[in-house]
């Protein structure tokens, strides 16, 4: 295992990123979960890296509470899944402990993926690349040396690119 995330938007053909996105603390960074969540329209793959405590959870945490404010959310990583009863459902997975196309089997993996109405958040999706559904939002979260983050948007399908792009307008609008 590593916790230097393996990701290469080229590997998933995604190109340049839509938006980057700077998040100056947690508060932030949960904004930009509740912005993905108010732009998902339908189901949606929302993949994401970074390395260890780079902020995944934190973004779900924000998705999830946008539209369950009273939902505690937790990290995956030792369930591996964590179905929320939402409206619409939140189904957060975490891959850092699995290793191959099989595991994801295993968990019934594409079941959740291909849940219809479902807001599907996939952590650490690209250390199994086979893990990438070939549509949705890919969420890259650097941390900086001064303890903020950078957040790059990249999406691939129209309605990803769509969801992406209010995503980035929401966070370039003045204030």
């Amino acid at each position: 295992m590593t916790t230097e995330p393996d990701f290469s938007p080229e590997q998933f053909e995604l190109g340049e990123p839509l938006a980057t996105i700077p998040l100056d603390d947690d508060a932030a960074t949960r904004a930009l979960g509740a912005a993905l969540a108010a732009a998902a329209e339908q189901s949606v793959f929302i993949g994401l890296v970074g390395t260890l405590g780079a902020g995944k959870t934190t973004l779900v945490q924000g998705l999830t509470n946008h539209v369950a404010p009273e939902q505690h959310v937790h990290s995956p990583t030792y369930t591996l899944v964590n179905v929320y009863d939402t409206s619409p459902t939140i189904v957060h997975i975490d891959l850092y402990r699995l290793e191959s196309y099989d595991d994801l089997e295993s968990i019934g993996y594409w079941d959740y993926i291909e849940s219809y109405g479902a807001i599907t958040c996939v952590e650490w999706f690209s250390m199994i690349p086979d893990s990438w559904p070939g549509e949705g939002v890919v969420v890259s979260l650097v941390p900086t040396e001064d303890g903020r983050r950078v957040a790059s948007l990249y999406a691939a399908g129209d309605v990803a690119t769509s969801m992406a792009s209010r995503v980035s307008s929401a966070f370039s609008a003045p204030s």
